[in-house]
C-alpha cells in the first residue's frame, strides 16, 4: 500500500461515513487536522460554501462567474443573507458586512460578507438585487464617528447627528465603550398566544436587546441604539413559511390553526389570499384582485398587542437619510403605546396595491406612523415566506 492509499485510509476510517465526502465541510475540515494542510485552496473553499448556500436557498440565491459572488436573485437585503448564513452554517456564526469599496471587500458595488466555517474565513460578496448597502454603510459610518471622537477627532460623516448623540449622553473621548453589533441580525419570529399573534425576542433578550445595532456603555450602563436609514422602514420581518404553508395555499384555504388565526386578527379573507399568490403571474397578466380592496374591520386589540410587541420600547431610533436629515430619539413605554395603537381604519389590498402583485397589505395609522403589513414572498418563489411591517413616521 502506497503513501496516499494509506492517508486516504486514515481520513477514510475517520469519517462518519466510512468514506471520504469532498463535498462534506466536516470531512474537509478532518482532512486538514490530519494532515496539516488544506485539501481546498481559497477560491475552492469559497465556492463550496457558496453552494451549500444556494442548495439551501435556490429561490433566492444563484452561482456568478466568480467563486466568491452570490447571485442575488430573490432581491434579498443584507439582513435576510445574514441569517441565511446563519442557518445553513448555525446559528452562532459571526458575520461581518462590509460596505463596498472598503477593505477587504473585492467590490465595487456590494456588500461583503466575512465569517468562518470550520475555522476558516470567508468572504462572500451578496450581487445585485436589495443589499442594502447605504443602511449598512449608514451603521458601519456612525461607529466609525464615535470612535473617531474618543481619538479626539471633531469633524464626523454624519455631524449634527454624532454631536446629537455625544450630547444626549454627555460623553467624553474616556468616558463611554461602542460595540456595532447589528450584523448579528437577530430572528424575531412570531409565536401564538391568548393575546393573539406577537413578535418574540430570542431567550431572554428584551426587545431593545435584538433591536440594537450599536450599544453604548457607559457609567456600567447600556444604551440600545437601532439605526434606520432613509424614508420606508421595517419594525419586524418575520418568517411564515410554518404558518402558510406552501401546501395549503396550493389547496386554496390555510387550515393551519396558527395561520387562521393571523388571517382573522388582520380580517383578511382566507381563500382570496390563497388565490392572490395561485393566480399571481410573472408577467402581471393574472388575476386582478383590485375589486377584493377594501376596508375591514380586524381584531383592535389583537392587531393593537402584535404592534406593541414588534415595535418594543427602551432604546433609541437612530434615523439617517441621503438628504442629511436625521431623527434621534427615545422610544419609551408612553411614546410606544401612541405608536403601536391603531388611530384610522385598516385597508386590504390583496395583490398589493395594483391587485397583481404576490402580496397582500393591510394598512393602518397610528399616533405616529403610517403601518403597512405585508405578506409575501421574499425568497425568489410565490407562495408567502414573511410577514412585515413597514413604517414611515407621520
Amino acid at each position: 500500500m502506497n503513501l496516499i492509499d494509506k492517508a486516504i485510509l486514515e481520513w477514510s476510517y475517520k469519517t462518519k461515513k466510512g468514506y471520504p465526502d469532498i463535498n462534506s465541510q466536516e470531512d474537509i475540515a478532518l482532512f486538514e487536522s490530519i494532515f496539516g494542510f488544506k485539501l481546498l485552496s481559497e477560491s475552492a473553499f469559497e465556492k463550496q460554501v457558496r453552494q451549500q448556500l444556494i442548495d439551501k436557498f435556490p429561490e433566492a440565491l444563484n452561482t456568478m462567474g466568480d467563486d466568491y459572488r452570490v447571485a442575488n436573485k430573490g432581491k434579498i437585503n443584507a439582513n435576510e443573507f445574514v441569517q441565511y448564513i446563519k442557518d445553513t452554517f448555525g446559528s452562532e456564526t459571526e458575520v461581518k458586512v462590509i460596505p463596498p469599496k472598503q477593505t477587504p471587500n473585492r467590490s465595487r458595488s456590494f456588500n461583503a460578507f466575512l465569517f468562518k466555517v470550520d475555522g476558516r474565513e470567508v468572504n462572500l460578496n451578496l450581487a445585485g438585487g436589495a443589499t442594502a448597502n447605504k443602511g449598512v454603510a449608514f451603521e458601519q459610518q456612525v461607529v466609525d464617528d464615535l470612535n473617531n471622537f474618543k481619538n479626539e477627532v471633531k469633524e464626523f460623516t454624519h455631524q449634527k447627528l454624532v454631536e446629537a448623540i455625544i450630547k444626549e449622553f454627555n460623553l467624553t473621548e474616556d468616558n463611554f465603550e461602542v460595540k456595532a453589533v447589528g450584523s448579528q441580525n437577530q430572528r424575531r419570529s412570531l409565536k401564538f398566544t391568548s393575546d393573539g399573534p406577537l413578535i418574540s425576542t430570542p431567550g431572554e433578550q428584551t426587545i431593545a436587546q435584538t433591536l440594537a445595532d450599536l450599544i453604548l456603555v457607559k457609567d456600567g450602563k447600556q444604551h440600545y441604539l437601532s439605526l434606520k436609514y432613509n424614508e420606508t422602514l421595517t419594525f419586524f420581518n418575520s418568517g411564515t413559511k410554518n404558518v402558510f404553508t406552501d401546501q395549503d395555499v396550493a389547496d386554496g384555504k390555510i387550515s393551519n390553526p396558527n395561520g387562521v388565526a393571523l388571517l382573522e386578527m388582520l380580517g383578511i379573507d382566507n381563500e382570496v389570499f390563497c388565490r392572490v399568490f395561485n393566480e399571481y403571474k410573472e408577467d402581471k397578466s393574472g388575476t386582478n384582485f383590485k375589486e377584493f380592496h377594501k376596508n375591514i374591520e380586524p381584531d383592535q386589540t389583537k392587531l393593537n398587542n402584535l404592534m406593541l410587541s414588534g415595535i418594543g420600547s427602551g432604546y433609541y431610533m437612530v434615523k439617517g437619510a441621503d438628504s442629511g436629515n436625521f431623527d434621534f430619539f427615545f422610544i419609551d413605554d408612553d411614546y410606544l403605546q401612541k405608536a403601536a395603537k391603531p388611530t384610522s381604519g385598516v385597508f386590504v389590498e390583496y395583490g398589493g396595491s395594483g391587485g397583481v402583485a404576490k402580496r397582500v397589505n393591510v394598512k393602518f395609522t397610528t399616533g405616529k406612523y403610517r403601518i403597512t403589513i405585508n405578506i409575501r414572498n421574499k425568497q425568489g418563489g410565490v407562495a408567502p415566506t414573511h410577514i412585515m411591517a413597514d413604517y414611515k413616521l407621520i
